[in-house]
């Protein structure tokens, strides 16, 4: 589940479908613990870049409180195709609308 409110507020939940943790490459983020990711805080939004940056308030992994964390988004008809801005990230999650 991934929720923005219009006043600049989100909130992200996700559950892996594959039962084992993956492991954080060197210099990659922990987002997840157990195979769960739950996350929010607050969004700016750059449109001409495609971009937001999620500034983490509250997270299950405490080392994410306080960061930044940049995103790049595309819209795919009822798809929100979301992944990180870093170079040593090389992930991507894709949101269908309902």
């Amino acid at each position: 589940m991934f929720v923005f409110t219009g006043d600049g507020h989100l909130s992200v939940q996700v559950m892996e479908s594959n039962s084992k943790e993956r492991t954080a490459t060197a210099g990659a983020e922990q987002y997840s613990q157990g195979g769960y990711e739950a996350s929010y805080g607050s969004y700016v939004v750059n449109e001409e870049e495609h971009t937001f940056t999620f500034h983490v308030e509250g997270a299950l992994v405490r080392t994410l409180i306080g960061k930044d964390l940049p995103r790049r988004y595309e819209f795919k008809g009822d798809q929100l195709i979301v992944q990180s801005t870093r170079t040593d990230e090389h992930w991507r999650v894709i949101w269908v609308r309902y």
